[in-house]
């Protein structure tokens, strides 16, 4: 579980972020629930982020 609640995402780099993390656990086969968001960040995370999208995956490589 992460906890979000004191947490206020302001960008789409952000957003990114939190998408390679929850990628990233799933990927090692650990679930991942996401908690606490407010509504602004949670509007965010809808229309930006991955992690929830079918057909998401971690891409292994990177920095």
């Amino acid at each position: 579980m992460i906890d979000l609640q004191a947490a206020h995402f302001w960008d789409i780099s952000a957003i990114n972020a939190l998408d390679r993390v929850v990628l990233k656990f799933r990927h090692h086969g650990i679930g991942v629930d996401l908690v606490g968001m407010n509504e602004a960040t949670a509007t965010m995370v809808e229309r930006v982020g991955t992690h929830d999208k079918p057909g998401a995956t971690f891409a292994v490589g990177g920095h």
